[in-house]
């Protein structure tokens, strides 16, 4: 029984388990591979990488994840990762929010110049009515929202590099 615990506090410390480090064990020997036979019941998983920190490291990664949004420090390094290797924004939920009520506006100021259309459509005397400043209203309202959108995705793709 001592043989057991041992080998189950072995297999733990090399965070592997009894039983992969058996047929790692027994590859080595016979010098062959041993296909394993139980499913692969991870397909579809996320898979983990582990890294290390000191206490001061760990501290500031808090602090990062935080003051950037993002509810865990695993959440904030995966993004640092995937923005690193897809070299597109990864957004957090507040940017996401930011997004979806930008295009709420940019969908109102849409339907504002269908009513516009509609106006110089149906009779051209009643484009009167319509002034230049409305149109120049909801032009300067599309480039605010165009900037905003720009300067989310600039903040985000520049947030790695710091």
């Amino acid at each position: 029984m001592d043989e057991k615990i041992a080998w189950t506090a072995f297999c733990k410390s090399h965070e592997v388990s009894e039983a992969t480090m058996l047929r790692d064990m027994i590859a080595r020997i016979t010098g062959e591979k041993i296909p394993s036979s139980k499913p692969d019941y991870q397909t579809g998983r996320s898979n983990q990488v582990n890294i290390r920190l000191n206490d001061d490291g760990l501290a500031v990664l808090d602090v990062k994840a935080q003051s950037e949004g993002y509810r865990t420090r695993v959440g904030w390094t995966t993004a640092v990762v995937l923005a690193a290797l897809h070299r597109e924004p990864v957004l957090t939920d507040a940017e996401v929010s930011a997004l979806r009520e930008s295009n709420r506006e940019l969908a109102a100021i849409g339907r504002n110049l269908n009513q516009v259309a509609r106006a110089l459509n149906i009779e051209f005397r009643e484009s009167d009515r319509i002034k230049q400043e409305s149109i120049e209203q909801l032009a300067e309202r599309i480039e605010q929202h165009k900037d905003q959108v720009a300067s989310l995705l600039s903040r985000n793709m520049n947030r790695w590099g710091e």
